[in-house]
């Protein structure tokens, strides 16, 4: 028995739909110098140790150089720094 394999010329990528991180994250790109936000137990969608993990990974692998540029500060404000309850996120 032997699969048959079909190439295709031609056909193009389609673009990724859905609750992409992509999606998840777009609001970062609206955030001024000196606008920051909360993410805490009323944030179902979002982890603070989720969040930290993305805006820390922004600065190697961020879509664009202007994104890889920005600077954010994060701090804690309740939980244990390794596996926060609650921060918050400042665009510098």
């Amino acid at each position: 028995m032997t699969n048959v394999i079909t190439i295709e010329k031609n056909i193009p990528i389609p673009t990724i739909t859905g609750r992409g991180a992509g999606d998840k994250y777009a609001f970062m790109e609206l955030l001024e110098s000196g606008d920051s936000f909360v993410i805490n137990g009323n944030t179902p969608d979002m982890t603070p140790k989720a969040v930290k993990c993305w805006v820390y990974n922004q600065r190697k692998k961020g879509k664009t150089p202007e994104l890889r540029a920005r600077r954010y500060t994060i701090r804690t404000l309740s939980g244990k720094s390794i596996s926060p309850v609650s921060i918050r996120v400042w665009r510098r």
